[in-house]
């Protein structure tokens, strides 16, 4: 009986398994990446009510494994002109830019939220003009839970494409 019984356990477990390897197997792949790769270094012209005018050197860096169809993610670094550098992320439709900053300050991270939408110019190098907002909410990194402050803040940068991400040589 404890024969049949194990024998019956292994032959449905096989069969699961089989079925298994065979739905994701047949499972569809990802779309390929089809929208214009928008990577390279952007120097930016920015300008708000707290701090004035300032200018930054944004890296934009294609990530080729959550992009599909007309939709880019990238990986964005950001470099001030005191050498203070950020990170953050961008989704592109087309043409059209949502990007966050993760601005962190102290024990505090302030998230700069933006929109912009991407032109390309006569020398193939694209701009954008980036309209964001940072929030009057603070998240504070420490223990103790974050209280709001009066931070609230917003402002326009004005990008234009330094240099391509570099094309990787032919073999």
């Amino acid at each position: 009986m404890n024969k049949i019984f194990l024998t019956l356990l292994v032959a449905i477990t096989t069969q699961l398994l089989c079925t298994t390897s065979a739905l994701a197997a047949s499972k569809p792949a990802a779309a390929k990446f089809t929208g214009t790769d928008y990577s390279g270094v952007y120097s930016c012209a920015g300008n708000n009510a707290k701090i004035g005018s300032y200018n930054l050197l944004i890296t934009f860096e294609l990530n080729k494994v959550y992009s599909h169809r007309n939709l880019g993610r990238y990986d964005l670094t950001i470099e001030t002109e005191n050498s203070t550098t950020y990170g953050g992320q961008a989704i592109v439709n087309g043409s059209d830019m949502a990007l966050t900053i993760e601005i962190v300050d102290g024990n505090a991270v302030i998230f700069s939220t933006g929109i912009a939408r991407f032109k390309q110019a006569k020398n193939k190098h694209f701009s954008y003009i980036n309209h964001y907002y940072e929030s009057n909410q603070i998240a504070n990194t420490g223990e103790t839970k974050a209280e709001p402050k009066n931070t609230g803040n917003y402002g326009t940068e004005n990008c234009v494409m330094l240099k391509p991400k570099a094309k990787p040589k032919s073999v």
